[in-house]
């Protein structure tokens, strides 16, 4: 959980210092769902599937971060991709 928390807040950072505040805001709110034990295990696992589906190279992958290199956002994302498979809801 905590390599989860620790992507995830990371490339949210990432984000808003970017500009993309809406995204980051979006990938807060699906953080704080996957998280959030109150909730049913259906709504956390929709949660996880679409913050994996975000980090696709064609959605956040697409995006140009100055204060990164392609490689490093790229692998940022994929990291965060396989950590949502590894979450026990």
């Amino acid at each position: 959980m905590k390599n989860f928390l620790d992507l995830i807040n990371k490339i949210i950072s990432d984000l808003n210092q970017a500009g993309f505040n809406k995204d980051a805001n979006d990938l807060q709110e699906l953080a704080n769902l996957a998280l959030d034990k109150n909730l049913s295990t259906d709504i956390r696992k929709d949660a996880l599937k679409k913050i994996d589906s975000r980090c696709h190279v064609k959605w956040l992958g697409d995006y140009y971060l100055p204060h990164l290199s392609q490689k490093d956002w790229w692998d940022s994302l994929e990291r965060l991709s396989k950590s949502t498979k590894k979450i026990c809801i």
